[in-house]
């Protein structure tokens, strides 16, 4: 062995810094599991590492024959650095699935597995050997102790330099979607990987004398990474932090319940054919979600966010007065102008949350969602008015008439320990009671003693 050079002490400090990376991202796999890319990236930091050591080797040779050794040992690396960095990529950014990664590690696999059985002329031989003398800048002159590259390690050196640009386009598309800008960071390093493969390429076909630069390019492209990876697993522990484990295990259990939900929803939607609002087939099943909903968020979200009034809701149902009369007088076709015109008006007096539905001819079920008690009678009241104070047009050529409503209201409160049936019945009965009691009017309370009337708007 020759004395240490000055390169193979840089190499050293590079594979010591990468076998300490590896081992804190093996860790880390360990206690995160959910965080897949860090084995990946553990792995191809060891494989680096390797590399550089076997880049000492290299150095410190003194005859042909070891050099041969190391220059072999670090060949037979680049098909782990690139097996682990396929897989690493395609974890990073989601292409787990894509076939062009799964041949690219076979292939490499399988060039890992033959080389040890073909004839050394395809790999490595003293048989034909390629020694250079470099001096860099004012640094010591150095021998390289090397082998000529036989076809199997060409095409190995040939397949890396295509993987890697692959995994640029990767990574490149994959900071498109995100615009995660340290990505560009892992891009940048990998151009000085081109740089250092043309580079090696042209000093081993001896069009100049200069060092190898691969170990390099290598560990900037292994710094880039764990940066990134760093970066995000900071992130991610300052959100895990801002969570305690009791609200986490809330929130999970609330979207699994609310991708439930969201399903039946969907399963239900339908509307009505004249107006396009909700029909009452979907209101029924609707209401049915909402209260588990509601009764579900005050039981959890209400004990951690302390925002119990912001699932609250109330049920409404509106009834034109007098429609009969107006059907009869003036016909379908007008009665159903309308009953859009109505339609028009409550729709400009709610929020986009609240769902409107046709409950019946003349009918409309309201529910006023995430919002008190005081919240839902203020809004069923500025509906009430803004009908009363709304013209209808009745047809070309007649004169705007003047049309009211009069509204059965409950609220969240009211609920609670109600089933659909008899919470419907019960709006229904206010319905009925604000017709009884002159329309143009809103019936809601209700005391111990029996049913109690309040109303906004006209006389009790």
């Amino acid at each position: 062995m020759r004395e240490i050079h000055v390169l193979a002490v840089s190499c050293l400090v590079m594979a010591s810094i990468t076998f300490y990376v590896a081992a804190n991202y093996l860790g880390f796999s360990f206690k995160r599991p959910q965080l897949k890319e860090h084995l990946p990236f553990a792995l191809l930091c060891f494989s680096v590492g390797c590399y550089d050591l076997f880049s000492i080797g290299l150095y410190t040779a003194d005859s042909l024959e070891t050099g041969i050794f190391w220059q072999r040992l670090q060949l037979a690396m680049m098909a782990p650095i690139c097996i682990f960095f396929l897989w690493f990529t395609a974890v990073f950014t989601g292409n787990q699935s894509n076939r062009i990664i799964r041949i690219l590690a076979a292939w490499f696999l399988l060039v890992l597995a033959i080389t040890p059985l073909v004839d050394p002329v395809y790999t490595l031989t003293a048989d034909h050997p390629a020694i250079k003398r470099i001096s860099l800048f004012s640094l010591q002159p150095i021998l390289y102790y090397e082998g000529a590259v036989g076809l199997l390690y060409q095409i190995e050196i040939l397949s890396a330099v295509l993987v890697f640009a692959y995994l640029a386009h990767l990574l490149y598309r994959h900071y498109q979607t995100t615009r995660y800008r340290p990505l560009l960071l892992i891009l940048g390093c990998q151009s000085l990987y081109f740089i250092g493969v043309l580079n090696d390429a042209l000093v081993a076909v001896g069009a100049y004398s200069f060092i190898y630069l691969s170990e390099y390019a290598f560990f900037f492209v292994i710094v880039s990474m764990a940066l990134v990876l760093f970066g995000r697993f900071i992130d991610l522990h300052r959100e895990v932090e801002s969570l305690n484990v009791t609200l986490t295990q809330k929130v999970y259990e609330r979207n699994q319940e609310v991708e439930k939900l969201n399903g039946d929803l969907k399963r239900v939607a339908e509307r009505d054919p004249l107006t396009g609002v909700y029909n009452r087939r979907f209101f029924t099943e609707y209401f049915d979600i909402e209260m588990k909903r509601a009764i579900s968020n005050r039981e959890h979200k209400s004990q951690l966010m302390g925002d119990a009034e912001s699932m609250h809701f109330g049920l409404a149902i509106i009834d034109i007065d007098h429609f009969k009369l107006i059907n009869d007088t003036y016909g379908h076709i007008t009665a159903d102008s309308v009953i859009m015109q109505v339609i028009a008006v409550i729709q400009e007096n709610i929020f986009a949350r609240d769902v409107l539905c046709r409950y019946g001819g003349d009918e409309f079920a309201l529910l006023l969602t995430k919002t008190s008690q005081r919240g839902v009678r203020q809004a069923a009241e500025k509906i009430r008015r803004e009908i009363d104070e709304h013209a209808f047009i009745f047809g070309k050529g007649l004169p705007r008439q003047h049309i009211t409503v009069s509204i059965g209201l409950l609220t969240f409160e009211e609920l609670l320990d109600k089933g659909r049936e008899e919470a419907l019945k019960l709006a229904e009965d206010r319905l009925t009671m604000a017709k009884i009691m002159g329309k143009n009017r809103i019936i809601h309370g209700e005391k111990s003693t029996g049913e109690a009337v309040e109303r906004s708007g006209g006389c009790a």
